[in-house]
Formats: C-alpha cells, structure tokens, sequence
C-alpha cells in the first residue's frame, strides 16, 4: 500500500498520464520484440536466397575449370556481402547445421534444393569477444576434401537492428505519449477549473457553473452544484435574516431601558443597569457584524492598505492606547474596504484589551498582502489555536477578565479574510504574545511610492 500510494499521482491528469504510459512501455516492448522478431526472419530469409544463389553459381563455374584456376575465379566471385575461399581437407568449422542458423539452412535449400545433395555446413560466430553482433559462416562441400568456405561481411541478428528497431519505436512512443499527455490535459482542463471554483463556493459571491459546456458528466456536476449553491444560500439568507432581524428588533427595548435607567434612585444600581445594557447593545453589535461579514457582497475598491492600517492605529492611540505601524508608505491593492477596516480593527481591539499595546505590520509579496497585529501579551496556547477562530467561542481568560462580547471578533476577521480568498493565520510570539494575520491575494498590483 506504501509503494502504491507512492507511485500513484494523486491528479486525474497524473493518473490517466501514467496509465498511458504504461501502455505505451508495453505497446514499445511488445512492438520492438515484434517488429524485431520480424525484420529478423526477412534478414535471414533474404540472407539465405543471397547466399545459395551466389553458392549455386560459384559451385557451377568452380567445377567447370581446371583445380589450379579454381582458388582466384572463386576468390574474383565474392562480394560485399560474402567472401568465399576455397579450403582443400576439413574446413575449420563444425559439421552439421547450428541450432541459430537452422533457418538460413532452411531458406537456402528452399531457394535452392540441389544445395541439399551436399554437404553443407553452417554456424553463427563472433569476430571478437567484445563485438555482440554474429556473423554466418558455412562450407560447402563441392568434391572430395575440396570445400568452398564463406563468410558474410554483415551481422545476422545482431544487436545492431534491434538497437534501430528499439529507437525507431521508441520515437513513434514518444510522439503518442506527448500527444495523448496534451490532448489528457485540455481535456481536464474544464475539470481543474471546475474544482478550483467549486473551493469559492462559500467564500465569495455566488459561482455560476457552466451547464453547458464540457462532457456530460461535468455538465452533470455543474447543474448539482448551482442547485446546492441555491439551497445553501437560501437557508442562509434565512438564518441570517431572522437573527439580524430579531437583533434590530432588540435595539427597541434596549433603548427605553436606557430611558428608564435614569428613573432608578440608586447611583450604583443605575450605574450597573447602564453597563448591562452597553454590554448587550455591544453583544447585539457583534452578533451583527458576524452575520453580515459571513454574506459579503460588496464590490472591491482600490484602497491603500498602508494609509488604513495606520487610520486604524492613530484611532486607538487617541482613546489612549499604546498602537504602532510597520509598513510601506503606500500600497494600493483591491479590497473590500469597510469589511477589511473591520477585521484590522478587531484585531487591534483585543491586542489592546489583553495586552495594552499593538503593533500593525504590512507586507506585501508578489502575491499576496501581509496585515498582521502582534502583541505582547499572554498569547493564546497552541491547543486552542483553532478553537478561538470558531463562533462564540472564549477563553477562559477573556471570560474572567471582564472583556464583553460573544467570542466572534476572531470569527469576523475569518470571514473578511474568506470573502477576499484569503486566511486567517495564528502564531505564537515567544517569550510571550500573538500575531494574528490576515493574508489576502493583491487583486491588482501594488503601488509603494
């Protein structure tokens, strides 16, 4: 399971591309034994009607002159391809017919059956050790202890043809594999964009997938996922409706509270009356900005993340609080402005609640635009990282430290950072203190002047 999980692309174009490759190594394997196994039958069955003519003829014209002119005529009879001597006594060459030469013997006797009334020996050799390539030799018998010894000049099955054979099929594979890899590709190419938008879906404005175009099977999956989009963002609409209804609704009761407050005779009583009700106008206040950064459909404007950033921080140093910027003079980038303004701001919020003070840093890379708020307070362990980033959820810290709210000020920066196809990252800060980023894709080029 661990070497297939290995060797197995996770991608449908990777695995339909290795699937295709396999078949192209066996159909080259297959091929090349083949048309190798081929080429080799018509070299011999060529070779062999060569040699018997040639043999034919020399036999013919040796025996019709005198044994003193038999050795130079035989010698003047050979060719390129053969080289024929004439050898008196044994000839240094086996008797009988060599097992790989068997179907030249055959081809030879075919082409030329009086072959077969002498004697006639044949075997594959070497020239040399290091050479893999065999040659054929053979003699005939034409008289008595006279024989007519010969030679190809060429190799006979050698490795040599099986070498041009494999590169001759190795490059027509080659060609299909490259083919079939592109024409692989454009055709998941409708499916790669179909995944990459199916990851928007809830995280930006609704994403029309295309019902028309593609194969059937994706145009299947397109019409699923429009209606999944419609049912979602129905019962969406509705949950959201109804809780921010039921959250204006309460701003009513809550403001002739604060009207009758006054009517209350005692200083203290009156005093914490007020700060019950702050605290839940602020709750109600959250509870809304929740829901509204969680269906966001605003159009992005140009903003200079450099001049909000450090809006944001002079806001706070007003009401007294310890706030710096780190960043570029400038930086314009597409962005949901007021969203983005109210996610760096509950940032800077609750780095000054539980640690005084802030540090606003941008960054800008090729890609992407760094707006991070580091503190030095008691940070957030690594266990709960995750936890906190969840609606209504608090730390044991927040609740004891007297800090209002419902647990979804990190919530709306999540949702800000989502709407604009990006992250909310949590890190620790050693010896003590946090960095919350929000990292969010530049939609256009920066400007830093």
């Amino acid at each position: 399971m661990i070497g297939r999980g290995r060797l197995w692309p996770k991608g449908f174009t990777g695995r339909v591309t290795l699937v295709l490759v396999l078949a192209v190594a066996v159909q080259f394997i297959a091929g090349t034994l083949l048309i190798g196994a081929g080429e080799a039958h018509i070299q011999r069955q060529g070779l062999g009607k060569r040699i018997a003519e040639q043999l034919v003829t020399a036999e013919r014209v040796v025996t019709a002159v005198a044994p003193q002119d038999r050795a130079p005529l035989l010698g003047s009879l050979s060719t390129i391809h053969l080289q024929m001597r004439l050898v008196e006594g044994a000839p240094q060459i086996a008797p009988g017919i060599a097992p790989d030469a068997a179907e030249i013997a055959r081809s030879l006797v075919r082409w030329e059956p009086e072959l077969a009334k002498n004697d006639l020996r044949l075997a594959m050799v070497r020239k040399s050790p290091l050479v893999l390539d065999r040659h054929l030799e053979g003699a005939l018998r034409i008289a008595p202890d006279v024989w007519i010894a010969f030679e190809t000049n060429e190799p006979v099955a050698g490795w040599t043809p099986l070498i041009r054979t494999s590169l001759t099929v190795g490059i027509v594979a080659l060609l299909v594999l490259g083919s079939a890899a592109v024409l692989v590709r454009t055709l998941s190419a409708p499916l790669r964009q179909l995944s990459s938008d199916a990851k928007l879906i809830g995280t930006t404005a609704r994403i029309p997938f295309d019902e028309q175009a593609g194969p059937l099977e994706l145009r299947q999956v397109s019409h699923a996922l429009n209606l999944m989009q419609d049912r979602i963002e129905a019962a969406m609409n509705q949950r959201t409706q109804a809780l921010m209804a039921v959250g204006h609704d309460l701003r009513t009761p809550l403001a002739r509270l604060r009207l009758r407050i006054g009517a209350i005779a005692d200083e203290q009583d009156r005093a914490e009356a007020r700060s019950d009700i702050e605290q839940m106008t602020a709750m109600l206040q959250e509870l809304l900005e929740y829901f509204e950064t969680g269906d966001l459909k605003q159009d992005y404007e140009p903003t200079d993340l450099s001049s909000l950033c450090q809006t944001i921080g002079e806001k706070f140093a007003d009401l007294g609080y310890d706030v710096d910027y780190r960043g570029p003079e400038r930086a314009v980038v597409a962005a949901l402005h007021n969203s983005l303004t109210r996610a760096i701001e509950n940032l800077v919020d609750n780095a000054v609640k539980f640690a005084g003070h802030a540090t606003i840093e941008l960054e800008l890379t090729e890609t992407h635009a760094v707006i991070a708020v580091q503190d030095g307070g008691p940070g957030i362990p690594w266990a709960d990282m995750k936890r906190v980033m969840q609606p209504f959820e608090r730390l044991d810290i927040a609740r004891s430290g007297g800090h209002p709210g419902m647990g979804l000020g990190l919530s709306i920066v999540r949702n800000v950072a989502e709407a604009h196809g990006g992250t909310f990252e949590l890190s620790r800060v050693e010896p003590t203190g946090l960095r919350a980023a929000l990292v969010i894709p530049q939609k256009q080029s920066p400007e830093i002047l």
